[in-house]
């Protein structure tokens, strides 16, 4: 096995035995660990909670390893966990050697997870909403979307009983649900479960970790009363696309002032109206193409969201299909790996950091040039950190991190400036056939005399 990286032994490490009263320090002196480091803030000095005894692989060299073999994409688990050694330098003199083998990182991974990890995401999210400003803001808003993806795992008995076989009925799937700032894909929260697992239970899991100045945009998945009073009740708004599934109301209560505009309706389903009082919302119709969208919003103010600044609003959660489509296949995450349940969910989230930390990483070096964030491109940056890992520091630390942060800054998408509709040479042939995705609207009609005798004798039209 060739291996590109050759920053091992004295070179990786720097030893200074005269700093802190005889005690060996040591100083990273690869360029990308640098960079790397002070993401894991909160790991430093910090030993396994998972152990009684010391052991090699502490939470921080575990979190640095997971990273970098995470970023090295396009080779089995093997050559990622040398090229990441490498990387480290676990040769290093005076101090207590790393681990070795893989299976003992797999194990250490394993053993920190439940501890380790929501400890790292959640100094994470407060470092990413330090970043949030940095990101262009719409009408006030910064704009999250929702949605969830599948992924393919090995066909092994384990996998099959842990997360079951989903949708495709071959192989076994893990449910991802993420949420994600639509312009950057910078990360906020996600969740992952068996193959048929619920996207709605994941993002209600999620409504609270939502910052307060935020607009989650989803598709027509994300419907119903519980959805939408959680989000209502915790202060975020919402723009969800409806369609025929969903029953709404209007003229609930005729008599008051509120109910003059036509685009204020109700959703109060028949299960609900004991418990829970009717949800006053907003219905928008959205012009898409030659058809029409309607989207469902808790700001019902129309000066603050104007119906075309919706339509413009709405077309921005296209966001969230562009990290499904960075993670699985510009990182090449489409398939996990491992082969035992544990390992593969914790190959999932350390997938999920690594992607964290790197899009956080370029953030940072745009807006230190003044460079709108939203032109960051993920696969330049990931082809900048991965040649920094594999070519290794050159002989000067200095100018090593210098060349890494000029590269940082490079990474540009060439074509975020549309010069204008692209037109085919040759018209398309075109069949007499219907649309095949052709949208309903919602069922939206007014309440009977019956719902508003109940609605004005158990809920005042001002608590509605």
């Amino acid at each position: 096995m060739f291996l590109l990286s050759g920053q091992k032994g004295r070179d990786a490490m720097q030893t200074d035995s005269r700093i802190g009263g005889g005690r060996i320090v040591s100083e990273y002196r690869h360029p990308l660990l640098r960079k790397i480091t002070p993401y894991f803030r909160c790991l430093h000095g910090l030993q396994d909670p998972a152990s009684t005894r010391r052991v090699r692989w502490t939470p921080l060299t575990v979190a640095l390893t997971a990273t970098l073999m995470a970023l090295d994409v396009g080779c089995s688990l093997a050559v990622r966990f040398q090229d990441a050694l490498a990387c480290l330098g676990i040769e290093r003199r005076g101090l207590r050697p790393a681990g070795k083998t893989y299976n003992g990182l797999l194990k250490a991974m394993v053993r920190q997870a439940s501890r380790v990890l929501p400890r790292l995401t959640a100094d994470l999210r407060e470092q990413a909403q330090g970043r949030l400003p940095y990101v262009p803001r719409v009408q006030g808003w910064t704009l999250l979307a929702v949605d969830g993806s599948k992924l393919d795992l090995p066909r092994t008995r384990g996998l099959e009983k842990h997360f079951g076989i989903a949708d495709n009925g071959h192989v076994p799937q893990a449910l991802m649900t993420v949420i994600v700032e639509v312009f950057t894909g910078l990360l906020w929260d996600w969740r992952i479960d068996r193959g048929r697992g619920s996207e709605k239970h994941h993002l209600l899991d999620m409504v609270g970790q939502l910052p307060a100045d935020s607009m989650l945009l989803a598709d027509g998945y994300y419907v119903g009363y519980p959805i939408w009073s959680a989000l209502h009740h915790a202060g975020r708004s919402f723009l969800i696309r409806v369609g025929g599934n969903v029953n709404l109301l209007r003229r609930l209560w005729p008599a008051t002032a509120f109910e003059r505009r036509a685009d204020i309706v109700y959703a109060w389903p028949v299960h609900h109206r004991r418990t829970c009082p009717p949800l006053r919302l907003r219905l928008i119709r959205v012009r898409a193409g030659r058809d029409c969208v309607y989207v469902l919003t808790n700001v019902l103010d129309a000066r603050r969201l104007k119906a075309k600044a919706a339509g413009k609003i709405y077309r921005c959660r296209w966001g969230v299909e562009l990290f499904y489509r960075m993670l699985k296949r510009t990182l090449g995450h489409v398939k996990v790996r491992s082969r035992s349940a544990r390992r593969a969910a914790v190959e999932l989230e350390w997938s999920m950091i690594a992607t964290w930390i790197m899009i956080m990483m370029g953030v940072d070096r745009l807006h230190e040039q003044g460079v709108a964030c939203r032109r960051l491109s993920p696969a330049a940056l990931l082809q900048v950190l991965r040649a920094a890992m594999l070519r290794g520091a050159c002989k000067s630390p200095g100018r090593a991190l210098r060349e890494l942060e000029t590269a940082l800054g490079r990474v540009i998408r060439d074509n975020y400036v549309r010069r204008g509709a692209k037109r085919s040479r040759y018209r398309p042939v075109t069949r007499n056939t219907p649309f095949p995705h052709r949208l309903t609207p919602p069922r939206v009609r007014n309440a009977t005399p019956g719902e508003q005798r109940q609605a004005r004798a158990a809920y005042p039209p001002c608590a509605a």
